[in-house]
């Protein structure tokens, strides 16, 4: 039954025009209960494809397949949407009273999706919930009314080409200055030195989510007193110097300003790639399609340390749901204890501290996962945003274009995205 629904889902994706419609929460008869007099139907929007074979996949499938289980009046109907396309078709479905009942949203977003009404406030059930490891009130909307909670924790870390790195007689690089130098060896050996990526699908989230980190990285507020982009100065130009003095070294992608996340990770895993800097729910896949792909702490700039940004994904209801508590029963489930093994196993960060007390996260299996959460907790800290979050991602894939193909120099590259962000 669940393959089926995948199924129909995955279908209507495919079928232009038909999103909104299809995705939009089945009538039932259970009320704002979802439940107490029949079964309910969730309608669900997930960026993963649970049909695929791949860590994190296989534990969405596995744990929504053991909340039904557990919940047998309660079906989920999930439909697979790329952030892009969530960000887009949200607002319109809440304005039209078809948005899904619970869906995930990427938390540098949250802020702009509440402002654009695709939340239903959290019920006071959720509210209640407090062991979150790190603060969720933050993921609230311009009402200061919480939307969403933490789904997983990540940060981003350093991945390289151990192979690659040997090849060329380098280390693994600990500062900015270093990644350059190796990059550049790696280019001149026929390899992408450093993957990243100027393109604006998905929202910019290669460049944008690397430029969150080494902000935090050197102690650069993104965003002003009143909320406007403000981040141009001496150390963010050290992002941008970063970026042009790769360039000039040849260590970039031929085809960078079109390259994407999947694109340098597909580089990683085939092993074109020698090095780049991504979120740390990569490391148990890489680990699964290419073991010469190691991870470590991110480079040191010239001044800060190696703390970037903490974020994830989130889980929240959408506008108009009439299945608030059914929506909150599958949130619970998906971000509580009985789905902590099933998403740690897919290289993802519990976000409940009551999650670690399962027993496997005392096992040889969970090894990796711990190791993680403690790079998380050890190298991250958590920020609030503000609801331009796309203004300013697609300013730095617009300002990255420029910089590969017209030159700009690092400071120029700031202050062109920041400008770019602020129109």
């Amino acid at each position: 039954m669940i393959k089926k629904r995948w199924s129909l889902a995955l279908a209507t994706i495919a079928a232009a025009g038909l999103l909104l419609s299809a995705c939009a929460p089945a009538d039932d008869s259970g009320g704002d209960n979802g439940g107490s007099s029949g079964p309910v139907t969730l309608t669900y929007w997930d960026f993963l494809d649970p049909s695929q074979d791949n860590p994190r996949s296989n534990a969405l499938r596995d744990n929504v397949a053991a909340f039904e289980n557990a919940n047998p009046d309660i079906k989920i109907d999930l439909s697979v949407v790329a952030l892009g396309d969530m960000i887009s078709r949200l607002p319109q479905a809440a304005a039209a009273g078809q948005a899904p009942d619970v869906f995930k949203m990427f938390t540098p977003q949250v802020p702009q999706m509440a402002a654009a009404g695709a939340y239903t406030p959290l019920p006071a059930d959720a509210l209640a919930v407090d062991d979150w490891l790190r603060p969720a009130d933050t993921l609230a909307g311009p009402d200061g009314q919480q939307v969403a909670v933490p789904y997983e924790y990540r940060t981003c870390a350093l991945y390289y080409n151990q192979k690659i790195l040997d090849e060329i007689g380098a280390t693994q690089p600990t500062t900015y200055d270093e990644v350059v130098d190796v990059a550049a060896k790696a280019a001149a050996a026929g390899y992408t030195g450093f993957g990243t990526g100027f393109s604006d699908t998905d929202n910019s989230a290669i460049i944008a989510t690397f430029f969150d980190c080494f902000m935090s990285q050197v102690g650069q507020d993104i965003w002003n007193e009143d909320g406007d982009v403000d981040y141009a100065g001496d150390k963010a130009n050290e992002f941008g110097d970063f970026l042009a003095d790769l360039r000039d070294a040849n260590a970039l992608g031929s085809s960078v300003v079109s390259d994407t996340y999947s694109t340098v990770t597909d580089g990683l895993a085939n092993g074109t790639v020698a090095m780049a800097v991504l979120g740390t729910e990569r490391i148990v896949t890489f680990g699964t399609s290419n073991p010469d792909i190691k991870w470590a702490d991110l480079p040191t700039a010239s001044t800060g340390d190696q703390t970037g940004a903490t974020f994830g994904w989130t889980m929240g209801i959408g506008a108009g749901s009439k299945k608030i508590d059914a929506a909150w029963k599958f949130i619970d489930f998906m971000t509580g204890a009985d789905a902590a093994a099933g998403l740690a196993g897919g290289g993802e960060v519990p976000t409940r501290s009551s999650s670690y007390d399962d027993p496997y996260f005392t096992s040889p299996d969970a090894d990796a996962v711990n190791s993680i959460a403690e790079y998380v907790e050890s190298n991250s800290e958590p920020h609030v945003y503000q609801d331009n979050w796309i203004a300013l991602a697609t300013g730095l894939s617009q300002a990255g274009q420029e910089l590969y193909l017209n030159g700009l120099s690092g400071s120029e590259f700031i202050s062109t995205a920041q400008d770019a962000a602020t129109k």
